[in-house]
């Protein structure tokens, strides 16, 4: 299930870190929704989250800590594989829409929901799918010796491995099932270093093809790719 929300900025300005407003408010739509869907998604706060967001800013111009924007106008974009989640945070969505209920930002700034449509999901025909981002993907390796994050650019010698890895482990947990897919770069941009929690990830774009089970590659297009995908990051578009 996917949808696109539109919100209008009292002020056309974001804070630098503004996945982190984002996931506080889809926090607080599913737990409006369901205390119970919240606690399943959220009592553990390390579970693996079944769905992903990406937002899209209008001509950003980055400012030491804030975004400013050419438009009030921003957009929010979710994909979830699961239909009663996504229906869920839908019904939750557009009740704050229809209260012209606003929800506060930093700096005096605030947005209200003006808009919430569903999106036509594409389809993923045969074992191979060319994918773009909609938002950038992470991919988080971890050294248990220091029981540190560190996050891989496109240049480092292992990227292409740990991202059919990391499809796995995500492929495993969420749909419990082996399975495995190959990545190809197809189009890559340069990583670029993001702002999130304080530190610095490197953030992956680009148009890349997946080969694998079409049904798996289908939940990887619907639940997103990479880390952290339940704050903003891994969503996908197919291109063919």
């Amino acid at each position: 299930m996917r949808l696109k929300m539109t919100f209008r900025l009292k002020k056309p300005e974001l804070d630098i870190e503004y996945r982190r407003m984002f996931l506080s408010l889809l926090k607080n739509a599913f737990q409006q929704a369901s205390q119970e869907v919240f606690d399943r998604l959220y009592g553990n706060g390390t579970a693996m989250k079944p769905f992903t967001f990406g937002v899209f800013l209008t001509k950003p111009q980055f400012k030491d800590s804030i975004i400013l924007l050419d438009s009030p106008d921003i957009t929010l974009n979710f994909s979830t594989p699961l239909t009663e989640l996504g229906i869920y945070f839908y019904n939750s969505m557009i009740g704050r829409a229809r209260r012209f209920e606003g929800y506060p930002l930093s700096n005096g700034n605030d947005m209200i929901l003006t808009r919430v449509a569903l999106i036509e999901e594409k389809q993923v025909t045969g074992n191979e799918a060319v994918f773009r981002t909609l938002s950038p993907f992470l991919i988080r390796i971890h050294n248990k010796e220091t029981n540190e994050d560190g996050y891989l650019a496109k240049q480092d010698e292992w990227f292409g491995r740990e991202i059919e890895t990391n499809c796995g482990v995500m492929l495993k947990e969420l749909t419990g099932k082996e399975d495995s897919v190959q990545f190809t770069p197809v189009a890559m941009g340069n990583s670029i270093p993001i702002r999130h929690f304080g530190i610095l990830v490197e953030g992956n774009t680009g148009i890349f093809k997946l080969t694998g089970n079409r049904e798996m590659l289908e939940f990887i297009y619907k639940a997103g790719m990479g880390s952290r995908r339940s704050e903003g990051f891994g969503m996908l578009d197919i291109v063919s």
